[in-house]
């Protein structure tokens, strides 16, 4: 374990130079907007505290009850700073047109209000979407106030002399595009305004919070025991983001019941910390594996595949909190307690310190999944004077199944994210063992509609570059070109059996696969959109993208989780093959491999006539010759004509085969 302090909680300047500022990776996209489904559930997680005392005492509150009050300022702004009258913070109430019931009307938004505790007598929001395009997606620019723009909400002076300790705590529902949740504060009655926090620091372009995310900033060193002070939302849509392709704003923020309380004396939190999430999995054989959610038996088993586990740690309490400790129960699906680790060392967190818990496994065992069935890890932090928090996620082991998600649901990425026809999603699975994949499975958002193509492809990860794709080598396995049914987007998904060319089957015998999902939309009138999930931070190059429209890969969204982990699962199985197929392969040796002029096939100890067939990985026939074998015999095929790529050699004796892809060069 390892201490790390923060002097201050989550201090940025409005500066896009700070905080913000990043430059684009050149293999990653931007990302454009997109409408949100009711169906997916955007949330930012939010991780529980632990705390010993009651509520605190409030200083100073506001519910909207009455609307916003006249006391406080509304005023918008445009990008060079300058009024805009119509760019200002609405109130929704029970009787405002629209009411509190509705949220958002942007074009990209569904009108799904804010669930704050007091949401019945009415909420605020600043509607950017709205704003911008009046609702109608095909109009931007043309709505009642035009992005980029800016949206302030100012409170009068609050007297806060005597409180030392100051929390600052609201509802808060935010969609980020290119518009940043901040508050200002100002100690001198609003003459100068010199801190700024971010309500969502960290938020990706295109995810929301939860409808009643809960933000809590600790504000002590900024407003504590001042008499003068102010508070300002700002509804920043001036940013302008390079994740994003945008011209600035979107989509909306939505804030109800503010308060200034007194900061708790002992409060511990999970957060993310220098880029790490709070809570995390470490999957191995190897470093930089991918997360898989969805784990096969043969593989969480006879691969002896493990899981460590990590934590973050932040004091958020204004007193020092001593014995700190991390503990990771896994639980089974009926609650029974499977495994459990906590951290030897006692640790000293003083106010707005951080503990990182590293691997948290190495003070026992590694983690190995004991049979099939749903598990829940459960990460729990408890000191001298707090009770416990804790954090849980599941995950889940199957027959067959493998994939990256773990059964969440966050946004869908698809045809209308990337290029219409030819674009394509892949999801990586690493393995420890050969195996065999028999088919994949590709879970759909329903915003998907019937009658779009998929095709489905298995590479090799070797060679693979994201301007020039993969080797045609690289090809191990692919499905015919499919129909999405309505019935597939009822169920919400897709199953395609994949093949080497020649089996039902292929063989994975290296130990890293990309599954590739290609789509064609019918020029966008069939949309195809993915299910992803953004729970746990996926490794670099766990999933990719392909774009037709620009020709290359992409290893995802600029800033943004929204290529994390697709729903793209596989079939497979470590016993694929045959007994009499085992013992045919077992007395031919095929070489060599890649091959140039001739195949040879060296058979040992057989005896029969056996067809020799060569076939392209479509399954077109390229050649074949029935060859009569007795003892120990060698045979040629030969490929001097053929183009470069992969072929499938069959061999049979009627009643088994053998088949092996070549690569000619």
């Amino acid at each position: 374990m390892v201490r790390k302090c923060t002097s201050a909680f989550l201090m940025l300047a409005l500066s896009s130079s700070l905080v913000y500022g990043q430059n684009a990776e050149k293999n990653m996209a931007q990302s454009k907007k997109a409408k949100i489904s009711q169906e997916e559930v955007h949330l930012e997680k939010t991780h529980r505290k632990a705390s010993n005392n009651l509520k605190e005492a409030t200083f100073w509150s506001e519910d909207f009850s009455s609307g916003i009050p006249s006391s406080w300022t509304n005023a918008g702004f445009d990008e060079f700073g300058n009024p805009m009258a119509a760019a200002n913070w609405e109130y929704r109430g029970t009787s405002t047109t629209p009411n509190n019931l509705v949220g958002s009307r942007g074009a990209f938004d569904n009108g799904t209000p804010i669930a704050s505790p007091t949401a019945n007598n009415g909420f605020i929001i600043f509607d950017s979407d709205y704003l911008d395009n009046g609702g109608v997606s095909s109009t931007p620019g043309q709505g009642p106030a035009p992005a980029p723009h800016v949206g302030t909400l100012t409170t009068p002076t609050i007297n806060l002399t005597g409180n030392n300790n100051v929390e600052l705590s609201f509802t808060s529902y935010h969609r980020y595009f290119e518009g940043r949740a901040l508050i200002a504060f100002s100690t001198d009655g609003g003459t100068t305004w010199p801190d700024t926090l971010a309500a969502h620091l960290g938020i990706a372009v295109n995810a929301a919070t939860a409808t009643n995310a809960y933000v809590a900033l600790n504000v002590s060193s900024i407003i504590g025991n001042q008499s003068n002070v102010k508070l300002r939302f700002i509804y920043d849509g001036v940013y302008d983001d390079p994740a994003a392709t945008g011209n600035g704003g979107y989509y909306f923020w939505m804030i109800d019941d503010i308060e200034l309380n007194d900061l708790p004396k002992h409060e511990l939190r999970l957060t993310d910390w220098n880029g790490a999430p709070a809570i995390d999995m470490i999957f191995g054989p190897a470093s930089g594996s991918s997360k898989m959610g969805i784990l096969c038996k043969n593989i969480g088993i006879d691969e002896m595949r493990n899981m460590e586990f990590d934590a973050n740690v932040y004091n958020y309490g204004f007193e020092t909190q001593t014995n700190v400790k991390l503990t990771v129960d896994i639980l089974d699906g009926n609650n029974l307690l499977i495994s459990s680790w906590t951290s030897t060392s006692d640790t000293v967190l003083n106010t707005s310190d951080t503990g990182t818990y590293n691997t948290l496994n190495t003070y026992g065992n590694p983690f190995l999944t004991t049979g099939v069935g749903d598990y829940r890890a459960v990460y729990k932090v408890h000191s001298d004077s707090t009770q416990v928090v804790s954090d849980t996620f599941n995950f889940y082991v199957t027959d067959t199944i493998l994939g990256l998600d773990f059964n969440d649901f966050t946004n869908r990425v698809g045809t209308p994210n990337i290029s219409d026809d030819g674009s394509a999603i892949a999801s990586r699975i690493d393995l420890v063992m050969p195996c065999v994949i028999k088919s994949v499975r590709v879970m759909l958002s329903n915003t998907t509609v019937a009658g779009g193509i998929v095709e489905v492809e298995v590479f090799d990860t070797t060679g693979f570059d994201f301007t020039a794709g993969f080797p045609a080598t690289s090809l191990v396995a692919a499905s015919t070109a499919y129909t999405i049914t309505q019935a597939d987007v009822t169920r919400r998904y897709f199953q395609v059996p994949v093949s080497d060319g020649i089996n039902p089957y292929a063989e994975l015998p290296g130990s890293s696969y990309f599954l590739s999902v290609k789509m064609f939309s019918n020029t966008g009138a069939n949309p195809i959109n993915i299910r992803n999930g953004q729970l746990i931070n996926q490794p670099a190059f766990s999933s990719i993208l392909y774009n037709s429209d620009e020709s290359r890969w992409y290893s995802g969204f600029l800033d943004s989780k929204n290529l994390n982990a697709p729903h793209i699962r596989a079939n497979i199985s470590v016993h694929g093959i045959g007994v009499d197929e085992q013992k045919l392969r077992s007395s031919i040796k095929v070489g060599p491999n890649p091959a140039s002029d001739f195949i040879y096939i060296s058979f040992e100890d057989l005896e029969g006539i056996y067809t020799l067939n060569l076939s392209d990985i479509t399954g077109r026939k390229i050649s074949e010759q029935k060859v009569d074998i007795l003892g120990n015999t060698q045979k040629s095929v030969s490929v001097q004509n053929l183009a470069s790529g992969i072929y499938i050699l069959n061999v049979t004796n009627g009643t088994a085969n053998a088949s092996y892809k070549i690569s000619v060069q």
